[in-house]
């Protein structure tokens, strides 16, 4: 008994490799990949090459890209072994999967065996060091029909990987999508025993990247409709009347949830894509099926079933209507975005306009402050401003509108202004107007793998990529501070060099200001620190991992605040500061002599300019700390983690900062009392860090943006 798993391969090389590795650790022998290159890109020689002493494999090839159906037929045509095992090149399998569907085909005397998917964001090597809460499991109950088709995530995903079939069957190749479907059709029919395997894992992975990987979100295809009509209609020809029941309640289900995107195709497609593909299957459906839809789904089918495309337009249009309705009187937010689109989009745009927002309105801050200020100070007549700033009693100068985000104001201003000026991503809806000029000023050096440098974002929503793609987009200009950062968000936003200012970050600009040292005492002051105390300023950020919901993460203190106040209470104070993401909230009770809570100060630079050593992780806070040239200490208790789990990183944090990586409390309590030594032994590398990161920084960077950007 011989299996051959058939891999199509397209695109993504890192993807392969943990496909193809997978498949080396399996514990039996008796099987040959066929890999199937499918108009490929990328030179995968070397990866393969890597393998071939472990396992036999093959490697076949396409002329052109032809969809999964013709890939996979190429796959079995060049296949030696009595049963074929489908596995996609960007998932990966568990090391006893094959010999389990193997045992388990023999011991029952199986026609077809399938095993169990589970759904991961992670790597293989890091999938299995993980908890179980770390994937999600799709519910199996040994019944084929529920667990094939009718449980799985949603229609597109009704799928024959995970599947050990005898050879023969072949795809339709005239389908370039939806070709599971009707190829499940076809096994069904021809086997008497389909079972279940629980020891068969099949790792599923999950993907955020619609845009260089465009084939993994086919439902924006011009021919997806035709294709979904095509595929039911050669299912048709010889699936079973229990096969077609399970299919067609998935098939309404999956289509009362797109029923918006068909709603708004365009009356030609309409007419030759989905309404005549559709219809023709849908007269099929038995009123015994239709009646156990959900009401949607009854609703379309039996109006699918007429003669006369508008009464389906109808239907779909009405449903639409209805859910949008809905979310309108249900949702305050989408109330506000309507009313944004339908009456502010229709008043003229005020070209002396300038909107201002840091930390999602958390603060007032960063460079969005400082580009600010030097407004108001070199043109503050000419200009009128508007801050976005959810806290009353922050205190900004100059007298601006003052908003709170998301507020009727909000939205309001936001349409009217000319100018908006952003450290953080704008809201995925926002239309900006042609005229509009969206000024990006990021929030830091990037030091943390960000969006197409990431393999996958496991913490973010499965279109994470794309709305981020979208919204960088509507950037005119994008703020860099070296020409390393330039390079990274080229690479990470997909952004063009040209658009990019290296002029430095204004937010550095105050840790120039020639009254530098009058402002350091003016807060050290108002923070009610003693004048004769030093100041370590601690700045951990979050773990991607480790959160409540987007944009809220927990955080567990790891630095020991009462160890650290016994060995250095007599001259030093700690400032603690946590990322603005981390939802928990430090308790320091008891030790307000030794540590103050920041977490919510306005702007981190006033904390640089006070403190004597800063102590970090991960957060790019370094980077700009590092103009002041003062001592760094970089506290990477979950290094490895972090580094090989998490994130990854852009530099090699071992070799390249400026400080000393820490592991322990007793380390960071050695390495203060012995600060001097540490800045001696870090000098060279120190300078180099400074030339390499801080170049651009002089105190002049918002005066060269308002220059550049306001006023050329």
């Amino acid at each position: 008994m011989r299996v051959s798993v058939v891999v199509p391969f397209h695109k993504g090389i890192h993807y392969l490799e943990d496909c193809l590795e997978s498949l080396s650790k399996q514990t039996i022998r008796e099987f040959e990949v066929i890999l199937v290159k499918d108009r490929v890109e990328e030179e995968i020689d070397q990866t393969v090459a890597k393998f071939r002493d472990k396992m036999e494999i093959k490697v076949v090839s396409n002329e052109k890209k032809s969809g999964a159906a013709a890939a996979r037929n190429l796959g079995i045509q060049n296949s030696k072994g009595d049963y074929i095992y489908f596995l996609d090149s960007d998932d990966y399998i568990q090391d006893d999967t094959l010999e389990s569907l193997m045992k388990k085909m023999c011991d029952e005397k199986a026609d077809a065996v399938y095993g169990k998917t589970k759904y991961t964001w992670l790597n293989y090597h890091n999938f299995f060091i993980t908890e179980e809460a770390e994937y999600e499991v799709q519910e199996y109950t040994g019944d084929w029909k529920k667990d094939l088709i009718l449980q799985r995530p949603e229609f597109p995903l009704i799928t024959v990987c995970n599947m050990l079939v005898k050879k023969g069957i072949l795809f339709d190749e005239n389908l370039q999508i939806f070709s599971d479907v009707p190829y499940l059709s076809r096994i069904v029919n021809s086997s008497q025993n389909i079972v279940y395997c629980e020891d068969a894992v099949y790792i599923k992975r999950r993907h955020n990247d619609e845009i260089q990987f465009p084939s993994l979100s086919y439902g924006d295809r011009k021919d997806y409709w035709e294709q979904l009509g095509q595929s039911l209609l050669k299912m048709q020809e010889d699936v079973s009347a229990d096969v077609k029941d399970s299919v067609d309640k998935k098939l309404f289900e999956y289509l009362s949830e797109k029923i918006q995107n068909i709603r708004q195709d365009r009356a030609e497609t309409w007419q030759k894509s989905i309404f005549l593909n559709l219809h023709l299957y849908i007269k099929t459906i038995s009123e015994e099926t239709i009646n156990g839809m959900s009401k949607s789904g009854r609703l379309l089918a039996r109006a699918g079933k007429a003669d006369e495309i508008s009464k389906w337009k109808r239907k779909a249009h009405s449903i639409w209507k209805k859910r949008k309705l809905i979310r309108v009187l249900q949702d305050r937010s989408y109330r506000m975005q309507t009313i944004t689109h339908m009456f502010f989009q229709k008043f003229s745009q005020k070209d002396n306009w300038i909107v201002f927002e840091s930390f999602l309105g958390k603060n007032y801050s960063d460079s969005c402050k400082y580009i600010y200020e030097y407004l108001l100070k070199h043109y503050g007549d000419q200009y009128k401003f508007i801050w976005i700033v959810n806290d009353n009693s922050i205190e900004i100068p100059g007298n601006p509108v003052r908003i709170k985000r998301f507020s009727f104001r909000y939205y309001y201003y936001i349409t009217r202004s000319k100018y908006w000026v952003n450290n953080m991503r704008q809201p995925k809806w926002f239309d900006k107007r042609k005229e509009q000029v969206f000024l990006e000023t990021w929030h830091g050096t990037p030091l943390k793998k960000l969006v197409f440098d990431m393999d996958d974002v496991f913490s973010a929503t499965p279109k994470y990529k794309m709305i981020v793609y979208s919204q960088s987009r509507n950037w005119d200009y994008l703020i860099s501070d070296n020409p390393f950062s330039t390079e990274v968000f080229q690479s990470c936003f997909l952004y063009d060099k040209d658009k990019i200012l290296e002029t430095g970050y204004p937010r550095n600009d105050i840790l120039y200001a020639p009254n530098r040292d009058e402002l350091a005492a003016s807060v050290k002051a108002k923070l009610g620190i003693p004048k004769e105390k030093k100041v370590i300023l601690y700045a951990p950020t979050w773990r991607d991992d480790e959160f409540y919901d987007q944009g809220e993460y927990k955080f567990q203190l790891k630095l020991d605040l009462k160890y650290l106040r016994e060995e250095l209470g007599q001259e030093y104070m700690v400032l603690l500061r946590t990322h603005y993401f981390i939802a928990d909230s430090i308790d320091v009770t008891g030790m307000e002599d030794f540590v103050v809570n920041v977490s919510k100060y306005s702007d981190i630079a006033d904390l640089y300019l006070i403190s004597d050593i800063c102590i970090t992780d991960y957060s790019s806070v370094f980077f700009d700390y590092a103009n002041l040239r003062r001592p760094i200490l970089f506290f990477t208790y979950d290094l490895e983690k972090y580094r090989d789990v998490l994130r990854g990183f852009y530099i090699s944090i071992e070799d390249d900062v400026p400080g000393p990586l820490l592991f322990t409390n007793e380390e960071i309590v050695d390495a203060v009392k012995n600060i001097d030594k540490i800045e001696e032994q870090y000098r060279d590398k120190y300078d180099q860090f400074y030339e390499r990161f801080c170049s651009f920084d002089d105190g002049h960077a918002a005066e060269r943006i308002v220059e550049r950007v306001f006023k050329n």
